[in-house]
């Protein structure tokens, strides 16, 4: 017989799936290891969290007065570019303004402010910022 199979005297009887025989008091259940916990995920990629980030300030900015709508739509460049090493990336360091890392620190810092402003429509955002600074390691 292979694994799975049983002979229960009239024929072979194929079994797939758990088999779980339940003996006493006490019982608390099974534990499954066959699907990912939270804690077997996959961590956050800075990327993924700055795409999240972005998602969020393009909802916030449509809650906020004009002038913070604008530093929203001129932090954002910033922000969303994922790695210096790409070509908008590499564009953005040789900027007057500063080096990539700066310019996307004091983006980052004016959404955060933006979005403390804004209270409870604000909440989402600043733990986001706070996500992508603690991936940066400025957090």
């Amino acid at each position: 017989m292979t694994a799975g199979e049983t002979d229960s005297g009239g024929g072979t009887s194929y079994h797939y799936g758990d088999s779980v025989t339940v003996n006493g008091s006490h019982n608390i259940g099974i534990v499954k290891n066959e699907s990912p916990t939270i804690a077997q995920q996959a961590p956050p990629t800075l990327e993924g969290e700055i795409e999240a980030l972005r998602q969020m300030l393009l909802v916030l900015r449509s809650q906020v007065e004009p002038a913070s709508v604008r530093s929203i739509d001129r932090s954002l460049p910033a922000i969303a570019i994922a790695s210096a090493d790409s070509a908008e990336g590499s564009a953005a360091a040789t900027a007057a303004d500063g080096t990539f890392e700066e310019r996307r620190h004091g983006a980052l810092m004016a959404v955060l402010g933006i979005a403390t402003a804004a209270r409870e429509i604000g909440v989402p955002v600043v733990a986001a910022v706070h996500a992508v600074l603690g991936m940066l390691g400025g957090g």
